[in-house]
C-alpha cells in the first residue's frame, strides 16, 4: 500500500509539474484537482472525519431528522410513507450513510410537499439538503473514491502518453 500511495504522489506530481502542457492538451484542470482530492480521501479513509465531514454530517442530520419529524406528523398511521423517508430508522452514524439517506430524502420530498408545507419543508429545504449533500459528498470524495482516483488517474495518463510519446518527459508518468 506504501508504494501505491508514493505512485499515486509521483504521478500527482509529475502532472502538476506540465499541468500547462497537459491542460493545451485536452486534460481539465478540474480533473487534476478531482485526482488529488481523491487521493487525500482514500489516504484519510479508516480516520477520525474530518471537521469540515463532522459539521456537514451534523447539519445532514438536522436537516433529515426535520423533514423525518414532519413526515412522521403528517403520516403518523401510514407505514409505507414512513418507510420511504426511513422515518422510523435510526439515524445512520456514518458519513456515507448519511448522504445516502439525505440523497433519498431529496428524491422523494418533492413528491409529498403540499403535505410537507405546513412543516416548513418547502422547495428551499429541499435545495438546501441537496446542497448540504453536494458538499458533503465532494469531502468524502463522491460514492466511491478508490474508483474515481483510478478514472482520473487513466484520464490523465491517456493524455500524458499523447502529449509525451516519444519525449522523455513520459518517463514521469510511468507508474511502475
Amino acid at each position: 500500500m506504501a508504494k501505491d500511495k508514493k505512485t499515486k504522489r509521483k504521478l500527482l506530481e509529475a502532472t502538476r509539474k506540465h499541468q500547462d502542457v497537459l491542460q493545451a492538451a485536452g486534460l481539465s484542470a478540474a480533473t487534476v484537482d478531482r485526482y488529488e482530492n481523491a487521493i487525500k480521501v482514500i489516504d484519510a479513509q479508516g480516520k477520525e472525519p474530518g471537521a469540515a465531514v463532522q459539521v456537514l454530517v451534523q447539519d445532514l442530520k438536522a436537516e433529515v431528522g426535520e423533514i423525518q419529524a414532519a413526515v412522521k406528523k403528517e403520516f403518523p398511521g401510514n407505514a409505507s410513507f414512513l418507510a420511504i423517508f426511513k422515518a422510523q430508522e435510526p439515524m445512520p452514524s456514518s458519513p456515507r450513510e448519511v448522504l445516502a439517506l439525505g440523497r433519498l430524502i431529496a428524491k422523494e420530498a418533492p413528491d409529498f410537499a403540499q403535505n410537507l408545507i405546513k412543516y416548513a419543508i418547502n422547495a428551499a429545504t429541499v435545495s438546501h439538503l441537496k446542497s448540504l449533500c453536494a458538499q458533503l459528498e465532494k469531502e468524502i470524495g463522491g460514492e466511491d473514491p478508490a474508483q474515481e482516483m483510478h478514472t482520473l488517474e487513466d484520464q490523465i495518463l491517456e493524455v500524458a502518453r499523447r502529449t509525451f510519446e516519444g519525449k522523455p518527459e513520459l518517463s514521469s508518468f510511468d507508474l511502475k
